[in-house]
Order: C-alpha cells, then sequence, then structure tokens
C-alpha cells in the first residue's frame, strides 16, 4: 500500500466480542445492584424496624463485604477494558456478574447468622424463666 507504514505501535482494534462482554457484564452488575442488592436491604431494613431494633443487624461486616465485592466486579470490569481476547473478556465479565450477585446475597445470610447467634442467647434465658415459674418443669 502506496503511504502506508506498519509500525510495531499500531494496535489492532477491540473485537466485538471484547466489548460485548463489557457491555453485557456492567449491564447485568447494575441490574443485580438494582434488582437483587436494593431489595434485600429493604427487607433487612423492614425487619430491623419491625422487630423495634431487637434484630442485631451487622452493619460493619456487610459494608466491607459490599465494599470488597464491588471493588473485585470494578476490578474485573475495568481488566476487560485491556483485553484483547473475547473468550477472556467474557470470563472476566462473568466473574464480575458472579461477585456482584455472591455480595448482594451476603446481607441475608450476615443477617440469617446473628439472627441465629441471638436466638441461641435466648433460649437459656426462656428455659429459666420456664424453671422458676412453671411449677414441676
Amino acid at each position: 500500500m502506496l503511504g502506508r507504514r506498519s509500525t510495531s505501535s499500531t494496535r489492532r482494534p477491540r473485537p466485538r466480542a471484547v466489548w460485548a462482554a463489557l457491555i453485557t457484564s456492567v449491564v447485568l452488575c447494575l441490574l443485580i445492584v438494582l434488582g437483587v442488592l436494593v431489595p434485600v436491604l429493604t427487607l433487612i431494613g423492614a425487619a430491623e424496624g419491625g422487630t423495634a431494633g431487637a434484630l442485631d443487624v451487622p452493619v460493619g461486616q456487610i459494608a466491607i463485604a459490599l465494599l470488597i465485592g464491588y471493588v473485585l466486579a470494578l476490578v474485573l470490569l475495568a481488566i476487560i477494558v485491556t483485553v484483547r481476547n473475547g473468550a477472556f473478556a467474557w470470563v472476566l465479565g462473568v466473574a464480575a456478574v458472579i461477585s456482584t450477585l455472591l455480595v448482594s446475597l451476603w446481607p441475608l445470610v450476615a443477617v440469617a447468622i446473628a439472627g441465629v447467634d441471638q436466638v441461641q442467647d435466648v433460649i437459656p434465658f426462656i428455659q429459666d424463666l420456664v424453671q422458676r415459674y412453671v411449677p414441676g418443669a
């Protein structure tokens, strides 16, 4: 080709598969945040309000887990921008979506674990009350 020189700094354009993986992963991550995390946090808030503060919600643990998981997802999505292999971009995108989904569901697990711990503390108290005030128990 006349007038065109090929240099080593010329980069080939990103394959469409990389852009498809990035766009799909970003959209799915946003849908998970809006469709899973927001309802989960709303449910936990309603449970906390319904029990008048008796439910022990581990807010610190939940916040740290959300921060770590979402930063991981953002890093994975950022790596997709630098990748030129479509298959590897899809693997990174799926990993970002899985990280987002797991972290979005973690608050339910954390509150359930905290609730079980609270119940285990209440059972001996109830047994003591029953032995004190119920004759023959």
